[in-house]
């Protein structure tokens, strides 16, 4: 036999149901922007350490900057003062495509938009040698005209 349909049980079950979808949306959230901080801090670590490797203690890197469009969900860049010179650069790590997958590689913009690849953070040997050493890497001067875009 059929049972009779109770809007009341109806709209009981849905409220409990959007209650559970709410509250598993707002668990995420937080922990997104929870992680958003450590995320700086260690991308901050590779940057210096990149840095460091380029020209050692030469480098000193300072506040996150926002980036305000939608490679801020795999670049961030940090305001970059040269000790020796004093010069304040803009430090960009961002992932780029190389022929061993994705990579985090770093960039320097100076203020008057000059673009300079540093390195790729994380990576050393023989397979970091293979890759600094071509001289005519279409995807570095790719990614060396665009970093000025993503900046603003």
């Amino acid at each position: 036999m059929l049972e009779k349909f109770s809007y009341k049980k109806f709209f009981i079950d849905f409220g409990i149901l959007v209650l559970l979808i709410s509250v598993s949306f707002l668990i995420i959230i937080y922990s997104i922007k929870l992680s958003r901080k450590s995320w700086q801090t260690n991308l901050k670590v590779s940057v210096e350490k990149v840095l460091d490797e380029y020209d050692a203690n030469t480098w000193t890197v300072g506040n996150f900057i926002p980036i305000n469009n939608p490679f801020s969900l795999t670049a961030a860049c940090y305001e970059t003062q040269n000790r020796k010179t004093g010069n304040v650069y803009k430090a960009i790590i961002i992932r780029i495509e190389t022929y061993y997958g994705p990579l985090p590689a770093v960039f320097l913009v100076s203020e008057d938009n000059n673009v300079e690849f540093i390195g790729y953070s994380s990576l050393h040997g023989r397979i970091l040698k293979q890759l600094i050493n071509k001289p005519s890497d279409k995807r570095i001067d790719f990614w060396k005209e665009k970093v000025i875009e993503i900046l603003g």
